[in-house]
């Protein structure tokens, strides 16, 4: 009797390990184009150039750091030392004008060059207010 429970359990054992293993896959916003000397995302560990960075993803510098990001709709981020940014928000269509970007910047020093994506699109949130990028 107690084998037929663990047949029953297995199947659904199996689907939710699944399920929770491919909610977690996303699909890279953008890569890390330059690292000096290092800086780590809350993804996937230490960045390097090259690196993959994602949707959600919290990007963290030490005293000395700096983290250079470009995005799919070629805009960039510069993060500078002792800096913690959250790239909060991004959708792109290149076969589509509408898209949104949003970045929280909770500590430290960044520079935001926006890409491809229409006015209004980027958003850039700080710990004291919102900054709506236009035109």
């Amino acid at each position: 009797m107690c084998n037929r429970s663990w047949i029953y359990a297995l199947p659904l054992t199996i689907l939710f390990t699944l399920q929770a293993t491919t909610s977690l896959a996303q699909e890279a916003i953008g890569k890390a184009t330059s690292v000096r000397p290092q800086a780590e995302g809350s993804h996937g560990g230490q960045l390097s150039g090259g690196s993959a960075v994602y949707s959600k993803e919290t990007v963290r510098t030490g005293q000395s750091g700096q983290a250079d990001m470009q995005f799919h709709d070629s805009s960039t981020l510069k993060v500078g030392p002792s800096s913690n940014v959250k790239l909060d928000k991004f959708v792109y269509d290149p076969n589509k004008s509408g898209g949104t970007v949003a970045v929280e910047a909770t500590r430290g020093t960044f520079r935001f060059v926006t890409g491809s994506q229409g006015a209004g699109a980027y958003k850039v949130k700080t710990p004291y207010g919102t900054l709506g990028v236009r035109g």
